[in-house]
């Protein structure tokens, strides 16, 4: 149970009860005086047990136990404060041994007699999980930009340009044969319209990959359209905005819903899918739906990974919800204003 001492000002002991930061009092022994209730599930230990306990020993790591001590020890001799009423990030230890990150300010009280010492303390470990999972994000995606740039190189030189370097040579050779054989230039003509034509549609199909014309010209509702048609299993269009988006806003939500349709495609035996896609409250819901085996995650592979980078770059957020046997709903929501 918490104990707090009674003779503390009313309004004082309520702060203390009610703060969600851990607020501890140290004497100048390095001893525990208050231990609030926020630090008792943060560290473990009920306030009745820290009472009077070594601080350094409840909650200071093993490895850094003497240097908090040789501090204490120094400003008390009169040297100048390292860490007094300063915002600084620490190590911090539960009752069970597990060490945390956690950020702390320290600040002496202004009493007579000994020093007493009230220090604020914050958990801060899902900052840090935060912290680690942006830069992650943004290593994956300059990797993907990378990737993709390369694979662009090299579907261009191994297409394209290959088609575009026969059709060169083919015209070079039609006006040498010009007046020779004109019937063998008609030929060369013929297999160059062919080449060239091959050619123009592989750089469509690229461009497509980029970001698809359809979309560019009419928006979201066209874009869904072509994308269920092309599809590997009948899908439904349920909900599609008639209305521009921001571009930005469009292009993401079109790619949610063609890499969610290709996951379909290849792992989720599914017999048919749904879409739908709604602006509502200024922000865009995106929903792609499928009876197949369920069972995915995000973890499971790099292309719902890659949505979620996507999808986090413009501050929306990305949900799966895949029970093994009942198929998967992956749910995109996009900030686009009202």
């Amino acid at each position: 149970m918490t104990t707090i001492d009674a003779d503390l000002p009313e309004r004082y002991r309520a702060l203390l009860l009610s703060a969600l930061d851990c607020v501890v009092t140290m004497d100048h022994e390095g001893r525990v005086v208050e231990w609030n209730p926020a630090a008792e599930r943060t560290f473990g230990w009920s306030a009745a047990e820290a009472a009077g306990q070594d601080m350094a020993d409840l909650i200071v790591p093993p490895s850094l136990r003497e240097r908090h001590r040789a501090g204490l020890a120094r400003y008390l001799a009169g040297g100048a404060p390292v860490v007094l009423d300063r915002r600084v990030e620490i190590t911090a230890m539960r009752r069970d041994g597990t060490e945390f990150p956690c950020e702390l300010t320290i600040t002496r009280t202004l009493q007579p007699g000994a020093p007493l010492f009230v220090g604020y303390l914050r958990d801060i470990t899902e900052r840090h999980t935060a912290e680690a999972e942006l830069h992650a994000s943004r290593v994956r995606i300059v990797t993907a930009a990378d990737d993709a740039r390369r694979r662009l190189e090299r579907d261009l030189h191994d297409g394209a340009q290959q088609h575009l370097v026969g059709l060169a040579m083919t015209l070079r050779l039609a006006r040498r044969k010009l007046f020779d054989d004109p019937e063998f230039v008609a030929e060369l003509l013929d297999e160059a319209i062919g080449d060239l034509a091959t050619a123009t549609d592989e750089l469509r199909e690229l461009a497509r990959g980029l970001h698809p014309a359809v979309l560019t010209e009419g928006g979201l509702q066209p874009a869904l359209v072509s994308l269920a048609k092309r599809a590997a299993v009948p899908v439904t269009i349920v909900a599609a905005p008639e209305e521009r988006l921001d571009p930005t806003v469009e292009i993401t939500a079109y790619f949610v819903v063609a890499e969610a349709l290709t996951n379909v495609a290849r792992y989720a035996e599914a017999t048919q899918a749904e879409v739908g896609v709604e602006h509502v409250g200024g922000v865009l819901h995106v929903e792609v739906r499928d009876d197949g085996r369920g069972g995915a995650t995000m973890d499971g592979g790099s292309g719902l990974r890659g949505l979620l980078d996507r999808v986090s770059a413009i501050g929306g957020t990305l949900f799966v919800e895949s029970p093994e046997g009942v198929g998967t709903l992956l749910r995109a929501e996009l900030p686009c204003g009202s």
